[in-house]
This record gives structure tokens, sequence and C-alpha cells, in this order.
């Protein structure tokens, strides 16, 4: 048990990875809904993003906010909508742990859909931030029901 809650650990608060020299080409940039250009171009698209990190904080509560989003993560899917559900899960987390732990995994989940080498996978800054609006939701809503109605009001 120890070594999977340390290899857990590692792995929700490691942000630099070896990236694939072509995962340039497996990715989709953001701002031409199209591969990335060049390596460079990729490069850069990562590095302004890795400048966005809000840095990890604790590893513990990383652990409960991986055990947050598998126990809500079906009624979240079930929402409606991409952002409704990254707003409610947001939101979640941060009742469960803290707003920054919240912000960290929502830049976490982003960072690994630019790094992941898989053209499949979507970076959505807008979904990073119907995150972090949902942390802030859960810094004061009483319950799983006030973080869905909150989130209701804004992601339809």
């Amino acid at each position: 048990m120890a070594k999977i809650l340390i290899a857990l650990i590692i792995s929700l608060s490691s942000v630099a990875q070896a990236a694939d020299p072509l995962c340039y080409q497996k990715e989709r940039n953001p701002n031409t809904r199209q591969a990335f250009a060049s390596a460079d171009e990729y490069d850069a698209f990562r590095s302004d993003w890795a400048d966005q990190n809000p840095g990890a904080g604790n590893p513990f509560s990383l652990i409960k906010a991986y055990n947050v989003y598998k126990s809500e993560k079906t009624k979240a899917e079930k929402m409606g909508t991409d952002k409704l559900a990254h707003c409610y899960i947001g939101c979640r987390i941060s009742q469960e742990t803290s707003y920054h732990t919240a912000d960290y995994v929502g830049w976490l989940k982003e960072d690994r859909d630019i790094t992941d080498c898989n053209y499949k996978t979507r970076f959505d800054e807008d979904d990073y931030k119907a995150t972090a609006r949902g942390a802030q939701f859960g810094e004061s809503a009483r319950d799983a029901a006030a973080c869905e109605s909150s989130c209701k009001q804004v992601y339809k």
C-alpha cells in the first residue's frame, strides 16, 4: 500500500516530463486546432502553460482529491456539459481539500492533455478555468448539491 501511495504522489506531483521528440505532431495546438507546426511552437506553448502552474501543494490533499474525483466522476459526466462537469469536480475537490488543491488538479489535468502525445485528448484552458471557478464555489458551498447548483448557474 505504501508503494502505491508513493507512486500516486509522484505521479500527481510530477510536472516535468520527458516529452517524445515528435510529440508536437501528436498534439493539437489550441489556437489553430491543428497539429503543432514545429517542436519549437509546441515547446513554447508548453513553457507558457508551465508558467501558470499554481504549485502542487500537499501530497495527502492530492490523494484525497483523486478519491473525490473517482467518487464524483460518474455524476459529473452525467451533468450535460463538459464545463459544468469541470466546475462541479473543482467545487467538490475544494470542499474536501482546499481551493489550492482543486486549482492545481485542474491545471494538471490540462497539462496532461497537452503532454500525453495523443491527438484525441484535448487541452482546453477553459476547462481549467471552469475547474478553478468550481474551486471558488467550493470554499463556501455546504455540500455536493450546493456545488451542483452554483455551477449550473454559470455553466448550463
